[in-house]
């Protein structure tokens, strides 16, 4: 089957060919050429290593950073150079390479099999500029995955509407950055590359002053107890903590900041935040200015973990200057005083929950095999998914398929119920589901029904709505023709703890009503995330610009679902209630 590139939602097909001639055409003003040869640079070679997983990009010890001469607080990079040393990642010949020294910009155009423009992007070092019609570029430009094929066993088509055809304008003369033409290199603040190039693309590169590491994701976006390599390599060179932050890199570091923020932050209109560094106020700002460490991440805690409120938006990561112990963070960030009022709720009713679910089997979730997800009462089947994941080629080959890939896990809970006559309802519980996949997330619910999975999502920053309607083969013979376990009498199990993922498919649920949602309104989270490395190496993850929404107006679901039939908390894992509850409803 053909690998998708879809790494944490979907693009439409439809989005990459309707952009108007108009957006896709080079422009011709004819201004005055210009460049950047006067200006001396410092510049330095550095090592890059790749730590993803998913691609196998060589290793580099050739990498230049360039500096302004007495200029050292902005790193600049080659965006030629830095493409092409990620090129197992990039495919270069996804896109042609234009220069127009007449209008000072660089135009990079995204191409099809047959020659024709599908999207671009435009560098313009006279204006501080980078434009795209869409977003979409920076996935377009990407190799597909080498271990996971997050599209297996979905049939999908996409349509896709646009507000308006202005395309997107990074405007970076408005965060007091530069973009450079030196010698007939084009070179941009490698923060903003950064961001553009690698964390839309769920990778983030780290620069510690001495080398360059690729992380799928970003460091302790996902903490383990597992010795990261990558980390050791952040840590053991970085010649940055050895230092005292000077207010020049403390005002380039919040530069990067704000512009992030002002473009990547999926909920400022739900947030009703116009401007980030307004919305933080002035004293924030000066403290996230200061040169004083303790100062600047006591800053970022207040604001990520307290004033944002939200769960998709955190500090992964402190600063270089912490030494990159992700145990320093969490002991100092101590429930509930470093904490909003959310995310203390959030926790403190899934840890009820997760209680009264292990008790109710008698084992820590840690130690569950695949029976354990399944519990009978009566001729109601209760199936319970904590996570939507992926496997990779090599997991889902194993017979251990179900711990990595929760459509094997369905497929085997699912042919478990099939062997009992007696069962009439089955009740899928994600009450303490975080989300995860959304691919996974849209296969679970193939095995619900036939018809096509309806899955709405809205980009903030592309001012754009797409909708995919997917078919899935739950019982992977590589047919899309109805073999869905749609004959029983499906419910949803949802709460506060139903989150990002989870909250997406009790929306979808609710929208095509696949099934009667029993519970407490689910936790929304309707943002993917995205990963943000700042200059100081603080790593923040933060809701993206790609929302789910629900409805052909794009109803925001952050504020959660209601359910049809309320139960209390205390009955979430009575399997009696439950019953009781649902034949109350049928009657």
């Amino acid at each position: 089957m053909k690998k998708q590139k879809t790494l944490k939602y979907f693009f439409s097909a439809a989005a990459f060919s309707l952009f108007p001639v108009a957006l896709l055409s080079a422009r011709c003003e004819n201004t005055k050429p210009i460049n950047d040869n006067h200006l001396e640079f410092e510049i330095s070679k550095h090592g890059f290593k790749n730590f993803n997983k998913e691609y196998t990009i060589q290793e580099r010890d050739d990498l230049l950073a360039y500096r302004i001469k007495n200029k050292n607080e902005m790193i600049y990079i080659d965006v030629d150079q830095f493409l092409n040393a990620l090129s197992g990642l990039v495919d270069e010949e996804s896109y042609n390479i234009k220069i127009d020294e007449n209008n000072n910009e660089k135009i990079y155009e995204v191409i099809d099999t047959n020659g024709k423009i599908l999207n671009k992007l435009v560098i313009n070092w006279e204006k501080n500029t980078i434009f795209t019609p869409s977003s979409s570029f920076f996935f377009q430009i990407l190799k597909a995955r080498e271990l996971t094929d997050s599209g297996r066993f979905l049939q999908t088509e996409y349509e896709s509407k646009n507000e308006d055809d202005k395309g997107i304008t990074f405007d970076l003369s408005k965060y007091k950055m530069d973009i450079l033409y030196k010698d007939k290199k084009v070179l941009i603040p490698f923060s903003v590359f950064n961001t553009l190039f690698m964390s839309w693309a769920y990778n983030n590169i780290y620069f510690n002053g001495d080398t360059f590491t690729n992380v799928e994701a970003a460091v302790d976006i996902f903490p383990t107890d597992e010795k990261d390599d990558f980390k050791e390599r952040i840590i053991k060179d970085a010649k940055i903590s050895q230092l005292t932050p000077t207010k020049e890199e403390r005002e380039a570091n919040f530069n990067h900041l704000m512009f992030a923020m002002d473009y990547f932050y999926g909920l400022k209109q739900y947030k009703e935040i116009k401007s980030f560094e307004d919305w933080i106020g002035p004293s924030y700002k000066e403290k996230l200015l200061s040169i004083n460490p303790e100062e600047f991440h006591q800053a970022y805690i207040d604001i990520f973990h307290k004033k944002l409120n939200e769960l998709h938006t955190r500090i992964n990561t402190l600063s270089y200057y912490d030494g990159y112990h992700e145990k320093h963070l969490r002991n100092r960030l101590k429930r509930p005083d470093d904490f909003g009022d959310y995310f203390n709720e959030f926790n403190n009713n899934r840890e009820s929950l997760v209680k009264q679910f292990e008790e109710k089997f008698k084992k820590k979730i840690s130690e569950f095999q695949p029976e354990d997800y399944i519990r009978y009462h009566g001729n109601t089947a209760i199936v319970t998914l904590l996570r939507f994941k992926d496997g990779t080629a090599e997991e889902i080959a194993s017979k251990d398929a179900w711990k990595h890939d929760t459509y094997f896990l369905m497929r085997h809970l699912m042919a478990e119920v099939a062997k009992k006559p007696e069962i009439k309802n089955i009740v899928l519980d994600i009450a303490i589901n975080g989300g995860g996949s959304v691919l996974s997330m849209i296969r679970t619910l193939g095995f619900m029904t036939d018809k096509p999975i309806l899955n709405r999502e809205y980009n903030v920053l592309d001012r754009r709505a797409d909708l995919s309607k997917s078919k899935v083969d739950t019982n992977g013979d590589g047919k899309y023709d109805g073999d869905a376990y749609d004959k029983y009498n499906w419910s949803l199990l949802v709460g506060m703890n139903s989150f990002s993922a989870a909250n997406q498919l009790t929306s979808i649920v609710k929208e095509m009503g696949i099934a009667k949602i029993i519970g407490q309104k689910s936790g929304g989270g309707m943002s993917a995330i995205m990963p943000i490395v700042l200059n100081d190496g603080t790593t923040i993850t933060i809701s993206s610009p790609n929302n789910a929404v629900q409805g052909e107006n794009n109803q925001e679901i952050e504020s959660g679902i209601e359910p049809d039939i309320k139960l209390d908390y205390k009955d979430f894992y009575n399997d009696a209630a439950i019953d009781q509850a649902l034949n109350a409803s049928r009657n």
